[in-house]
């Protein structure tokens, strides 16, 4: 595992899976800009709309399909000539731990680790039903992939029912439980200091082009109507920070949890290794994030 935390550190530049959920709140929009906006640290193969259900859906088929249709957008934002392939995932969760959700972005994902030369690094930022699905029918691919997931809270927080885990906990155990090398970057107690505000938006991202008013925008709509004093958590930038500037996210191998049935950790320190990241220095991720922003044409 002290291998992986070198290689994520080596400059060398990294075959990227986005997994995202991208229509259900606004940290994903900015996550999967900055993953087209950093060509020197990572190359984005394809970008796979993961299920939700929330507020902003009537179903995790139906949140599935605005992502896609999410992601078409803000890749066209980024880049309009940009080709990098979306793909529809599962309309579903896992309904057991040995029962994958066919969807193409499955088959794309087995297909493009499989053909890759290079070890791909999945990054996901939504329920983990599309990894998890590949694991189940083809794990050979847990020999030349990496998964980097925004999923549960902190170990040390009072629960574990954050939104990506607990919307399909047999999907996380199946990740878990996999030998697929895994990088953790947990919500509450971590994330969570990840936060910024409508006027520091504004100050680094209004007037610099298209793509930085439209996430200015959607980031004003999406604040509480009334609210006198707001943040914002932007979640999903850590993700793919973790391959583009893993020098402002604090990590550390320790033993992988169980993840139980009620969603909850559990300790066995006989489990294989992982890296859990503990800490993230908030202001130069964002103030490498305003720039790459900025940047877009």
């Amino acid at each position: 595992m002290q291998n992986l935390m070198r290689t994520l550190k080596d400059g060398v530049v990294k075959k990227i899976i986005l997994d995202t959920d991208v229509y259900n709140e606004i940290d994903d929009l900015y996550a999967l800009a900055y993953a087209m906006l950093s060509p020197e640290k990572v190359e984005l193969l394809a970008i796979t709309a993961a299920p939700y259900f929330n507020s902003r859906s009537t179903s995790p088929a139906d949140g599935m399909e605005k992502s896609y249709q999410e992601a078409l957008r803000v890749r066209g934002l980024v880049d309009k000539h940009s080709d990098i392939p979306v793909y529809r995932g599962a309309p579903r969760y896992l309904p057991s731990k040995t029962e994958a959700v066919e969807s193409e972005a499955v088959d794309a994902i087995i297909r493009l680790v499989k053909e890759s030369e290079e070890p791909v690094y999945i990054v996901a930022i939504g329920a983990i039903t599309n990894v998890a699905s590949a694991l189940i029918k083809a794990p050979e691919i847990a020999d030349k992939a990496v998964v980097v997931w925004l999923g549960g809270h902190a170990l040390h927080w009072k629960d574990n029912k954050e939104f990506n885990l607990y919307q399909d906990v047999p999907g996380a155990q199946v990740l878990f439980d996999s030998k697929i090398p895994l990088v953790q970057i947990p919500c509450n107690g971590v994330c969570s200091a990840f936060h910024t505000t409508i006027p520091e938006l504004s100050y680094y991202l209004e007037g610099k082009n298209a793509l930085c008013d439209y996430l200015l925008q959607f980031t004003k709509d999406y604040m509480k109507p009334g609210a006198k004093c707001w943040s914002k958590v932007i979640w999903d930038v850590t993700a793919v920070a973790a391959l583009v500037r893993p020098d402002t996210l604090d990590m550390v191998e320790i033993p992988r949890p169980i993840i139980t049935d009620n969603a909850n950790y559990a300790t066995d320190w006989a489990r294989p290794h992982y890296l859990y990241v503990r800490h993230i220095k908030r202001d130069a991720l964002y103030a490498d994030l305003f720039e790459k922003l900025a940047s877009a044409k």
